[in-house]
């Protein structure tokens, strides 16, 4: 994508001065004007930009409002804010509530801002691969869950069969990391391994170890989380549950809470978490996982790129197996929510 950038300003002579200061610049960049946050707005919703630079006082719509909109419609473009005056209080608003990349007060050396400039491209840069690694571990999921379930279709009573789904899932150990170009440490790829490796493993055990109810369900997950002496606590809740209940479903319902909660391990020794299973119809289910936190715990250990991914591969796993999938994260609490047909 080419260095795109929008310079927004009501001064007309402000805007010329700025386009002169870019002239000749070793680093190729596409600039366009506008003296109002009306024709700001037009060129925004035009035109994909790595970086807007903007002041604040504008007509028709005012440059908060035009750092609002990106960060509601463009997170990834970087913003810097160009002013006259501007007060404390106003400056920790931007940069901790409008996610401003850079604040410049006039009169100043554009030098400064074109270095500036050059490190929002690099900004955007990085995080758009990011974004296309991301996605394409959710793709790469997405497809070998699949392939998972139509394997597991086939293997229902037949041991060899089952033997082959084994096999394949081990081949999962090392795809992320075969597959997807990453900046990643050695650290970083090892937790991802790890993750992928307990997810086999659950799979592998599973194949002789089949629960016949939900009841079956609730021991084996306390017997596997409930650490009291260890500050993690959890509570599985049943509501409306039939006496019999296909044991292969049973064992999907196992699997989302199962999943959850090993996640839940390794990011924090200390939790309390809820489970519940709730009957909506004859052959579907409610599936809700609520995990609590220490203060700051779960969106410390979500700043790191790892723990990330985690998620999105969390999260497409999930989505492969429910109809209908909610998640509500903060720093403190996250809440699952989906919704399973038999």
């Amino acid at each position: 994508m080419e260095n795109n950038l929008l310079f927004i300003n009501q001064n007309k002579d402000i805007i010329q001065e700025f386009l002169a200061a870019m002239e000749g610049k070793e680093e190729p960049m596409a600039i366009d004007t506008a003296d109002s946050g009306l024709e700001a707005a037009f060129l925004l919703k035009k035109k994909i930009y790595k970086v807007v630079v903007t002041g604040l006082d504008l007509p028709t719509y005012d440059g908060t409002k035009i750092v609002e909109f990106l960060n509601r419609n463009y997170p990834q473009t970087v913003c810097i804010v160009y002013t006259w005056r501007l007060e404390l209080a106003h400056l920790k608003l931007l940069i901790n509530e409008r996610r401003v990349f850079r604040i410049f007060q006039r009169p100043m050396d554009y030098s400064q801002m074109y270095e500036a400039i050059l490190d929002g491209f690099v900004l955007y840069d990085k995080e758009e691969a990011d974004r296309l690694d991301q996605q394409g571990l959710e793709r790469t999921l997405q497809e070998l869950s699949g392939e998972v379930a139509r394997k597991k279709q086939l293997a229902k009573g037949r041991p060899w069969e089952r033997s082959e789904l084994a096999k394949f899932l081990s081949a999962l150990l090392s795809v992320f990391i075969r597959d997807v170009k990453s900046e990643m440490h050695a650290r970083e790829k090892w937790q991802l391994v790890r993750y992928e490796k307990k997810l086999i493993l659950w799979f592998l055990n599973r194949q002789g170890d089949v629960l016949k109810n939900l009841e079956d369900v609730r021991e084996d997950i306390y017997q596997r989380f409930q650490r009291p002496d260890q500050g993690q606590t959890v509570e599985v809740v049943l509501s409306n549950v039939p006496e019999s209940i296909d044991p292969d479903f049973c064992g999907d319902l196992h699997f989302l809470a199962w999943l959850l909660l090993t996640r839940f391990t390794m990011f924090s020794s200390g939790f309390t978490a809820k489970v519940s299973f709730i009957l909506l119809n004859q052959n579907r289910f409610r599936v809700s996982v609520e995990g609590m936190f220490p203060e700051g715990m779960w969106g410390a250990a979500h700043e790191n790129k790892t723990s990330q991914m985690i998620t999105g591969v969390t999260q497409s796993v999930l989505e492969s197996f429910s109809d209908r999938f909610i998640q509500s994260i903060e720093d403190e609490k996250v809440v699952y929510y989906m919704e399973v047909q038999n």
